[in-house]
């Protein structure tokens, strides 16, 4: 993987975050078939641990349908989506997923955000259904590992990315040279630890992982152990709510006064809950995009409300736009016609095309006329690779500003070379 250099800063506005409830069930469908229309399924934590971040990357999907549907649709007819609730956990998530497939009869699934989540969903039920399964958030590397048939994709760079980036700003740009990491106990958490530190310590630190478990009352001993030896700083590498609980114990008990952040606790309760003061001015990761400013417009006019501070909007709406693109390159809602296409409208050779309506309207007016076309997304460019991966992509690096998340610089990355 290479890291290139930043670029310029992005913009970001602050997002006022509304509690929103998993769609109505679907009515009863037939099984996926090629001659339906395309139903694309939305799995998605609004509720758990990750809640917070539910409905901005769904809405992120939302919108590319609605522009999709706007300019033609898939093969003549709308596109239909659904949404369901994972709750940031594992057996639910695979019972939602198996309701939109059964009974929504949905092609091809968005989603999961947990990583857990989504390998569970994929070895339950999208790989041995042929369903096939793209999420916009899971970054766990785990994932490049499944043996899925190529039924798994991702339009988020993996953690292999988001670690040796963490790294770089501890190490080179702030100046740590010994962390304290309190890692999830789950393949997102321990993954981009163990990535983390392997790339801390090759830069010259000293990182101490420490593992803990979900939904738990306190974290007081795992915060102990995490910061004996006085760490520069602490590392939070899990979800808002748990460490809502533990870096509140860090201060009371002062253990801890300076902290470290990633994609999972890029949160916007998290400084409101436990005071923006105590969190002004510390430094995060998360996946980044390479444009943004047409995404912004376009969400803020469809939903009417200010585009989120909160993570992979941008990729949900990549994953959606890519999802009708390949259809219509098919000519089929077949899940594994589909697959097929994918990495045709996303990768060289084919004319540019890039997201937001006008780019749409323009790549499928090609299509029809047998041309090819190379999607170029508002995260990434989208060119996938043998696993199922974007190849090319950026890692932001972001800071908590008066109690917002606040975008400093992306870092483009490139696993291609």
């Amino acid at each position: 993987m290479a890291l290139l250099p930043a670029c310029e800063d992005e913009e970001e506005e602050e997002a006022t975050p509304t509690p929103t409830a998993a769609a109505e069930t679907p009515s009863p469908a037939a099984s996926p078939a090629a001659g339906g229309p395309l139903k694309i399924g939305s799995l998605n934590t609004f509720t758990g641990s990750l809640g917070e971040f539910g409905e901005s990357i769904s809405k992120g999907a939302e919108l590319a349908v609605a522009q999709c549907n706007e300019v033609g649709g898939v093969l003549g007819a709308d596109v239909e989506f659904s949404v369901a609730d994972t709750q940031t956990t594992p057996t639910v998530g695979v019972d939602a997923a198996r309701r939109l497939v059964d009974i929504g009869g949905v092609q091809v699934i968005i989603g999961a955000l947990a990583s857990g989540v989504t390998t569970a969903v994929a070895e339950s039920v999208t790989i041995p259904g042929k369903i096939l399964l793209i999420s916009p958030a899971s970054t766990a590397a785990t994932i490049a590992e499944l043996d899925d048939d190529d039924m798994v994709f991702r339009t988020t760079v993996s953690d292999d990315a988001q670690g040796a980036v963490l790294a770089q700003l501890a190490y080179e740009d702030l100046g740590y040279t010994k962390v304290g990491v309190m890692a999830d106990n789950n393949p997102y958490g321990v993954g981009l630890a163990e990535t983390f530190k392997s790339n801390f310590e090759a830069l010259g630190g000293e990182a101490t992982i420490v593992k803990y478990e979900e939904n738990q009352p306190t974290y007081l001993a795992e915060v102990q152990q995490a910061t004996e030896g006085d760490p520069d700083a602490l590392a939070c590498i899990g979800y808002p709510v748990e460490a809502q609980v533990y870096i509140r114990e860090a201060l009371e008990n002062e253990l801890a006064d300076t902290f470290l952040f990633v994609d999972g606790t890029r949160s916007v309760d998290l400084p409101t809950n436990i005071g923006p003061e105590y969190l002004e001015g510390m430094y995060g990761t998360d996946a980044g995009t390479v444009r943004v400013e047409q995404l912004v417009n376009d969400y803020e006019a469809q939903f009417g409300e200010t585009f989120p501070v909160t993570p992979f909007t941008a990729q949900a709406y990549d994953a959606a736009a890519l999802l009708c693109l390949a259809a219509n390159k098919a000519g089929s809602t077949d899940p594994e016609a589909i697959r097929d296409a994918l990495r045709e409208v996303s990768s060289p050779p084919g004319q540019t095309v890039t997201a937001g309506v006008d780019g749409l309207t323009e790549a499928l007016e090609l299509i029809a006329a047998g041309t090819d076309v190379d999607y170029e997304g508002y995260a990434s460019s989208t060119d996938f690779d043998e696993n199922g991966d974007v190849a090319q992509g950026a890692i932001s690096i972001w800071q908590y500003i008066n109690g917002v998340p606040t975008g400093v610089r992306d870092i483009p990355v490139d696993f291609s070379e």
